[in-house]
C-alpha cells in the first residue's frame, strides 16, 4: 500500500470518529434542548440576530455569522434551546453535520483500501531486475 493510500485511509478514519462524536454531541443536546420559533431581528452581511421566548417567558437573542445563510429580517427561523440555561441555543440540530462528516469518511477510507482490491484481483506483479 503507497503513503498516499495510507494518508486518505487514516484520515478517513478520524472523519468517521469525529462524525460520531459530532452525531453524539449534538443528540445530548438534543436531549436537554427545546425547539422554539424565532424571528430574525437583525441582518449584516453574514451576521445575524434571532430573537426567540424561552420557557420561562424570557425574550433571548441569539447571534450568529455564517456564510451563505439564508436569514431575512422579519422571518421566522427555528431555534433549539437548552431548558436549564436558555442562553445556549443552536439554529441547527447539528445531527446533519455529523452524518455529513462520518459519509466523508466512509468514502475516504474506501478510497484509500480500493488500490488494495485492485492488487488482488490479479494484477501481475512487476519483476525487480
Amino acid at each position: 500500500m503507497e503513503k498516499g493510500n495510507w494518508i486518505i485511509l487514516v484520515m478517513g478514519i478520524l472523519a468517521i470518529a469525529l462524525g460520531i462524536s459530532v452525531y453524539f454531541e449534538a443528540s445530548s443536546f438534543q436531549k436537554k434542548a427545546t425547539l422554539a420559533e424565532g424571528k430574525v431581528v437583525y441582518v449584516l452581511g453574514s451576521s445575524f440576530k434571532i430573537q426567540y421566548v424561552a420557557g420561562d417567558s424570557a425574550v433571548k437573542i441569539k447571534q450568529g455569522s455564517g456564510k451563505g445563510h439564508s436569514f431575512r429580517e422579519g422571518e421566522s427561523a427555528k431555534i433549539w434551546y437548552r431548558t436549564d440555561n436558555p442562553d445556549k441555543a443552536r439554529i441547527t440540530d447539528g445531527k446533519r453535520g455529523g452524518k455529513k462528516i462520518i459519509i466523508f469518511g466512509a468514502v475516504a477510507v474506501l478510497l484509500g483500501i480500493y488500490p488494495l482490491f485492485l492488487r488482488k484481483k490479479g494484477t501481475p506483479a512487476t519483476p525487480v531486475s
